[in-house]
């Protein structure tokens, strides 16, 4: 098997689409510019071949039309990030991962399975092991549990490594952070195939926790199982403090103190302990910190909301799902399709610039209603979604040009077209020598009675230009025989021929000729 085609076997997903990206310049924040667009063609080996080559960079959809996978990623973009101390991460947790460089310098962190599963339960294994990895809210792919194709969806793809891969700088790392070749990274992607069954073994082993914190949110469990101590102790005290007085209302303080003592390395002083986080419990309830480190770089929104002391058993005040993976579908009108906790959302162009009515298709598609963001706080959200949307091509059909080409095909090639070149003066198409024309005219009243109103003639007429070689001889006149024998001239439009099975139908004896303006 050459080696394309190993590449193509480790990341083989979608068999109807892949990913493009166009990489431009590096900003000041570290991150390169890049304008990510779907190609609706399957990855093949040219394609993989160029990009190794160093030619135009590829991206592959993990997902595939049985909404399954066999190679899944978390997408850690953080320009500053220590590669090496990832790859200790990942060698600590026994995960059988393997981490690689990505285009900004960041790291895609791949799992690689022996067999194809469902695409929702590899999005909830790779969620806990980056909350067990510190990575939380990183950007998962596949980036939804199954893609709306019936809607022209086709999921969200990743960037793949060892593009130009003689010189690449998207390069796998070994355990001890040092960059290995192509070669030694697909041995690698075959030595590490697994089950998902072998990553629930080493979670469970992870996430070994104390009976008595089961039900506490999983930031706290994990933290806790870390054992080597974390920075933000008053923080982490401050946030547990919100599940414990959950958990023991009625003795809460005490309950602090010997959570501090039991877990806390090293633990704050008694002093400490009770001149800031006590008293200030004591003075209101807190809401969890969700947000603050380290609590954010563990965090499982999903597992939280099912424990009784975590955010969803504990009654949290609100409710905002997660959103990523932001898809355009190019039709007219545009369609945008996200994914909303992991379940894909197709959404209008009202419904992405409106939370009301964003709240509207979430209660309809998904039985769940979002809190509804100000105005401002939706706007920073939604830029931020297209600053990283990708572009899908729509199918013809689903663009208005598409429309206005399957029924200018209909005018020319159905019944109502001229059996001789006389006709064309009543409107009629008369087709001759691989060129069919007519008068604007007729084409106007053809399309009122299909109740096409999309374009206007100046539009219509630069469409008519583009389909021929030479947009100059997209209008000419035409000389036609009257009645009375002699010839006129008849403005008229000209398109190639249609490709059509019909008989060519032409009038013996007559010429005619079309002089372009």
């Amino acid at each position: 098997m050459s080696t394309a085609a190993r590449f193509l076997s480790a990341f083989t997903g979608s068999e109807v689409a892949h990913g493009q990206t166009t990489v431009g310049k590096t900003g000041r924040t570290g991150k390169a510019e890049a304008k990510s667009f779907v190609v609706r063609e399957p990855l093949t080996e040219e394609k993989v071949q160029a990009h190794l080559d160093g030619g135009q960079g590829i991206g592959s959809i993990p997902i595939n039309s049985e909404n399954k996978c066999r190679f899944g990623a978390i997408d850690v973009d953080d320009y500053d990030l220590n590669l090496q101390d990832v790859c200790a991460r990942v060698a600590m947790s026994g995960l059988p991962f393997i981490v690689c460089r990505s285009k900004s310098g960041g790291a895609h962190l791949y799992l690689f399975l022996n067999d194809y599963e469902p695409a929702g339960l590899v999005r909830e294994y790779l969620t806990e092991v980056a909350a067990v990895l510190g990575f939380a809210g990183r950007e998962i792919f596949p980036k939804q549990d199954a893609v709306l194709h019936d809607k022209g969806d086709v999921g969200n793809f990743i960037n793949l490594p060892y593009q130009r891969a003689e010189q690449t700088m998207r390069y796998a790392l070994n355990a001890m952070g040092e960059a290995i070749g192509l070669e030694d990274f697909l041995q690698m992607v075959e030595d590490r195939r697994c089950n998902l069954s072998d990553i629930e073994t080493i979670l469970e082993n992870a996430r070994h926790v104390e009976a008595e914190l089961k039900e506490y949110p999983p930031c706290i469990q994990t933290l806790v199982a870390l054992e080597q101590g974390f920075e933000g102790r008053n923080k982490v005290m401050m946030h547990a403090t919100v599940a414990i007085k959950k958990d023991r209302p009625d003795d809460w303080e005490e309950a602090v103190d010997e959570f501090n003592r039991r877990y806390i390395k090293p633990p704050l002083s008694s002093a400490e302990l009770a001149n800031t986080v006590i008293k200030s419990h004591q003075r209101k309830d807190y809401g969890f910190m969700c947000n603050e480190p380290p609590m954010v770089n563990y965090c499982d929104k999903a597992k939280c909301r099912q424990c009784k002391f975590g955010i969803g058993g504990g009654g949290g005040p609100s409710f905002f799902p997660s959103m990523d993976g932001l898809s355009i579908l190019l039709s007219d009108p545009r369609m945008y399709t996200l994914n909303v906790d992991g379940q894909r959302v197709q959404l209008t162009l009202e419904e992405l610039n409106s939370p009301r009515d964003f709240q509207k298709r979430c209660l309809y598609d998904l039985n769940k209603r979002p809190d509804i963001l100000k105005d401002q706080e939706w706007g920073r959200l939604i830029n931020g979604l297209l600053a990283e949307a990708e572009e899908v091509p729509a199918p013809p059909e689903l663009t208005i040009k598409g429309q206005f080409l399957e029924l200018l095909e209909e005018f020319c090639t159905s019944q109502i077209r001229a059996m001789a070149p006389e006709e064309v003066t009543m409107g009629k198409p008369w087709t001759n020598r691989g060129v069919t024309s007519f008068k604007m005219a007729g084409l106007d009243e053809f399309l009122k009675k299909k109740d096409f109103k999309s374009l206007n003639r100046p539009q219509i007429q630069q469409i008519l230009r583009d389909l021929n070689d030479n947009p100059d001889n997209a209008d000419a006149v035409m000389r036609v025989k009257k009645e009375d024998g002699n010839y006129t001239s008849v403005r008229v439009w000209r398109v190639p021929e249609f490709d059509t099975s019909d008989v060519e139908l032409k009038v013996d004896g007559e010429e005619n000729s079309e002089i372009p303006f």
